[in-house]
């Protein structure tokens, strides 16, 4: 009794007491996903810039142990500049105005182009 009188007591106070055990685990930021084409990758930055279909341009830091796959295969990071023009799905999560991804999925379709080549034209 004593003690639910005493924490009442205490949060009506406002005053929290620190001997009283609390379990606080950090929480992950929520994840997202989005699907664009690959504009381009910068490998010194880690930065992927993903074009959507809204054409919007939606750059993500890679994380260092993201998984980049293109169908079965696991790829380094890196590769991700020479994909440039195919479709990718990234997951990732966002906290203090930065987009960071953790798991990006290249299609195996070929890139697209206006000129029917299958090549992605310079810009």
């Amino acid at each position: 009794m004593f003690l639910l009188v005493w924490l009442v007591a205490s949060v009506l106070a406002g005053t929290p007491d620190v001997s009283v055990a609390q379990d606080h685990q950090p929480v992950a930021p929520p994840e997202s996903a989005l699907v664009g084409t690959i504009e381009r990758f910068e490998a010194s930055a880690r930065r992927l810039v993903l074009q959507t279909a809204a054409d919007a341009h939606i750059a993500f830091i890679v994380a260092p142990d993201a998984i980049v796959r293109l169908g079965s295969k696991t790829l380094p990071a890196a590769e991700l500049a020479a994909h440039r023009g195919r479709k990718a799905k990234v997951r990732f999560t966002q906290a203090n105005g930065r987009r960071t991804a953790h798991w990006v999925v290249i299609s195996s379709d070929p890139p697209r182009s206006g000129n029917g080549s299958g090549e992605v034209p310079p810009r």
